[in-house]
């Protein structure tokens, strides 16, 4: 075989190298960046996401109550004798409070003031008397006791001018009971008991011991 020349070898040697770059530059190029996934785009500064509206609820009613009223009970106004006719007395009611008057005409008497409930009074004076009743079918029956003494009564319900009638003048304190037979008895107290003056029930003056008295109808809420 004969030899190459010198300058057929380095073209050849040329040739090669300048082949190798070609296939190195391809092989050692950089790779294309991966798609990445788009970023989400943030919500423009001030833009309100919209809500479901609230809904408010109806107002709630209530049903009128279909229970009775309570009834307030009348003022009622009770006259008579004790059993054994040894005083008179009156009991006047108004609301839950009543009053009562016992008293013989002559010495004998007391105001007397309490609670009525129930059908049921109990009344007590300034002076430790004591006086207690039922109400029913328009009558008071009960006891008054003073001074260990027990007087047993029971009276009917009495309308006008039948009833309890209270004056006053700088000295006395006057107390009127009405029956319904028309009847008055009454004690005039100005420290020694006697009995009182006429009283006319129309216009309720009455004089005592000379000085015009004004008496008024006792109601049964009145403190003594």
């Amino acid at each position: 075989m004969g030899q190459r020349s010198p300058l057929v070898t380095l073209a050849a040697t040329a040739v090669g190298l300048v082949g190798f770059l070609v296939v190195n530059s391809t092989q050692t190029g950089s790779p294309a960046p991966a798609s990445s996934p788009p970023a989400a785009t943030p919500a423009a500064q001030g833009t309100v996401t919209p809500t479901a509206p609230e809904t408010t609820p109806p107002p709630t009613t209530t049903p009128p109550s279909t229970a009775p009223a309570a009834t307030a009970k009348p003022p009622a106004v009770y006259a008579g004798r004790t059993n054994e006719r040894e005083a008179s007395l009156a009991i006047a009611t108004k609301g839950d409070r009543a009053a009562a008057y016992v008293c013989d005409g002559r010495s004998l008497e007391a105001w007397l003031t309490g609670t009525y409930r129930n059908g049921q009074l109990v009344l007590r004076s300034k002076t430790g008397e004591r006086l207690t009743a039922a109400i029913t079918n328009n009558t008071a029956t009960g006891t008054f006791t003073l001074s260990g003494r027990t007087l047993r009564f029971s009276i009917a319900k009495a309308g006008p001018p039948a009833g309890l009638y209270r004056g006053k003048n700088s000295t006395s304190t006057i107390g009127w009971i009405v029956l319904p037979d028309g009847k008055q008895v009454g004690v005039d107290n100005d420290g020694t008991p006697a009995p009182a003056p006429p009283l006319d029930t129309t216009t309720r003056a009455a004089t005592v011991n000379g000085v015009p008295v004004t008496a008024q109808a006792v109601v049964g809420d009145e403190t003594f």
